[in-house]
């Protein structure tokens, strides 16, 4: 029998549990301010356009006795914008010249400087001509690198020993060999080996769009591969496989070449840092460190195409929305590193009569606030409404149910920057601070849209990967450890086919992230609006570094911290480091977090020596 005394201490001690757990729902519900966006902020207050780092900005670095480095371009419009993007990341110089005559005219010559790199396209070399050959070996000889966005014409090669010494190769095996797919080595582009082939057929046509028909070139002793094509041929040693990206090993220099249009698309500028990280004893770069997973179309608020969803899904668009996709991206979210921000669609028919719904609104805000998820705003809709319109509404509607609440960030879909710029200045729009475009005709993958608004792009369609996008993503990933994944769930709520159906699209979704991301899991998940505050401070961001034996000095301009950057080395590691810290994310790579304006690294052998 329980005594009085212990009845009352075991009701106590219930009713004090009871009230533990009810008092945590009420101030999590008190603390979870969902009516404002704990993203927004003044853009003009931000760090501008106009503070940001422009090729031939400045001559020389903050360190008056050292010199910027200095690119120099020869060719057309085709390449310029990505090596003139490239440089600007890097916060390097750049020298552009159509022909090698006009090069060897240019500043740099006057100067008596020495460029770090020439960036040179085959097709604007008169290869024909002994003193263009000899140019380039003159900038071999003086202890420039250069890399060539793509390879003269076969025939070139086959015609000319000179060339093929130049290039260090052997001889023309096929002037067209056809391969069956690609191997990326290890330690080339961040993200590990890679090996774009697969044998089973549905595969292959969901994900095998590399170029598979290529000149094939035997190397000398000289060179080392990077990238080759794979042949279906069981008799043959891999080392004679086709090469697609090497090296040819100078005295003081290197020659890197691309066997293919790898060079021509956004990815070049990664393929770029790659290059210089191999031609030079150590590299050391800023990147921007952001991972970002962005939701489009979602939440849609109102009850539209019920019939449909209900076929499929047995559940209204508010369903579908809380039952279906919610689980589905969280389980995704939850799994991996990267932030999340939904672009929020109040509606996606403008044509019918249904308004969208508040308590809905107020619900998913809820959630995103405990999910660490950032709200932002849609610009798509199905109906053929003006954006200007749908903007009008969206506004209204935004501004009725929670009059404190601005939007931080936009999607704006496939429109052009121009007709974005045009749109700022909608009342929806006006305390946006960042926009998410996939326009793919700009080199720029980040940068400003206008003096207080930066951009940033899409690179990958989460549902979709193919070998192609894999690649890309590397690439991006080594120049500025930066992601931005689109799912737009569009067509799951408005499904034509079976293909279109959430269980279908998120578990293509959750299978690319798991296995194509996995390999930058150390750079930092960030929503869209905290990625803008890391594109900010790395745009703006200057700086300058000099070795002396085993250290390195890098100084920093005066820009907010931290910031981040990439230092790629060959058998060395970090012994120590001063006003930072650092992370190893593979052999010979390593992520720095700078928080001081000076910074001392501290180097030493990884190489044993008996």
């Amino acid at each position: 029998m329980i005594s009085r005394r212990n009845y009352f201490a075991i009701t106590i001690v219930m009713f004090i549990i009871v009230f533990m757990f009810l008092s945590t729902g009420v101030i999590t519900e008190i603390w979870n301010d969902y009516e404002t966006n704990s993203y927004s902020m003044d853009r003009e207050i931000l760090p501008g356009k106009s503070g940001s780092y422009t090729v031939n900005k400045d001559k020389a670095t903050m360190l008056s006795e050292q010199p910027r480095d200095l690119v120099v371009y020869v060719g057309g419009d085709k390449m310029e914008g990505a090596v003139e993007t490239w440089t600007s990341y890097a916060k390097k110089n750049m020298e552009s010249y159509i022909s090698l005559e006009q090069c060897e005219k240019g500043s740099w010559k006057a100067e008596n400087r020495i460029p770090y790199v020439f960036v040179i396209d085959p097709d604007y070399i008169s290869w024909e001509k002994a003193a263009h050959i000899e140019h380039l070996e003159e900038y071999l000889d003086d202890g420039s690198d250069v890399v060539f966005c793509s390879m003269p014409d076969v025939s070139v090669i086959k015609k000319s020993q000179k060339v093929r010494e130049l290039f260090g190769i052997k001889r023309v095996r096929e002037e067209k060999s056809k391969i069956k797919g690609v191997h990326l080595y290890d330690g080339f582009l961040l993200g590990g080996e890679a090996v774009y082939m697969t044998s089973d057929k549905k595969e292959a046509k969901k994900r095998q769009d590399m170029d598979l028909v290529l000149p094939w070139y035997e190397l000398d002793a000289s060179t080392e591969v990077y990238m080759k094509g794979i042949m279906d041929e069981d008799d043959m040693e891999s080392e004679d496989y086709p090469v697609i990206i090497w090296k040819k090993n100078y005295r003081d220099s290197c020659l890197m070449a691309v066997n293919g249009m790898y060079m021509e698309e956004f990815g070049g500028i990664g393929l770029l840092s790659a290059m210089t990280a191999q031609m030079n004893s150590y590299e050391l770069y800023p990147i921007v460190n952001a991972q970002n997973m962005v939701v489009a179309n979602y939440p849609v608020m109102t009850q539209e195409n019920e019939e449909k969803l209900m076929h499929v899904y047995s559940r209204n668009m508010h369903g579908v929305g809380r039952d279906v996709l919610w689980p589905g991206i969280m389980s995704v979210y939850r799994r991996n590193m990267m932030g999340l921000t939904c672009m929020m669609a109040p509606q996606l028919d403008y044509e019918d009569d249904l308004r969208p719904n508040q308590m809905q609104l107020y619900y998913y805000l809820k959630y995103f606030n405990k999910e660490d998820t950032e709200a932002g705003l849609s610009g798509l809709n199905i109906s053929g409404t003006s954006l200007k319109t749908k903007l009008g509404e969206d506004y209204d509607f935004l501004h009725k149910s929670l009059p404190d609440y601005q939007a931080a960030s936009f999607y704006a879909g496939g429109l052009d920057e121009d007709e974005i710029v045009a749109l700022m200045d909608e009342k929806a729009l006006s305390s946006v601070r960042t926009v998410i475009e996939e326009d793919e005709n700009d080199n720029e993958i980040i940068g400003y849209l206008s003096e207080h608004i930066t951009k940033q792009k899409v690179l990958a369609n989460g549902y979709e990967h193919t070998y192609r996008d894999d690649l890309r993503i590397r690439c991006v990933e080594t120049m500025l450890g930066y992601t931005n994944i689109l799912l737009d769930v569009t067509d799951a709520v408005y499904p034509k086919d079976k293909e279109d159906s959430w269980e279908k699209l998120s578990e293509d979704l959750g299978w690319n992230i798991q296995n194509y991301w996995k390999g930058f899991s150390e750079f930092q998940g960030t929503t869209v609006s905290e990625s803008d505050i890391h594109i900010r401070r790395f745009l703006t961001l200057d700086y300058a570094q000099k070795r002396e034996g085993k250290n390195i000095r890098l100084q920093l301009s005066d820009t907010a911290r931290p910031v981040w950057f990439i230092l790629r080395t060959h058998d060395e590691t970090i012994d120590s480091m001063t006003g930072g810290s650092f992370t190893k994310l593979e052999d010979d790579v390593f992520l720095l977090e700078l928080k001081e304006p000076e910074i001392e690294i501290t180097m030493k052998s990884t190489v044993f020596t008996y």
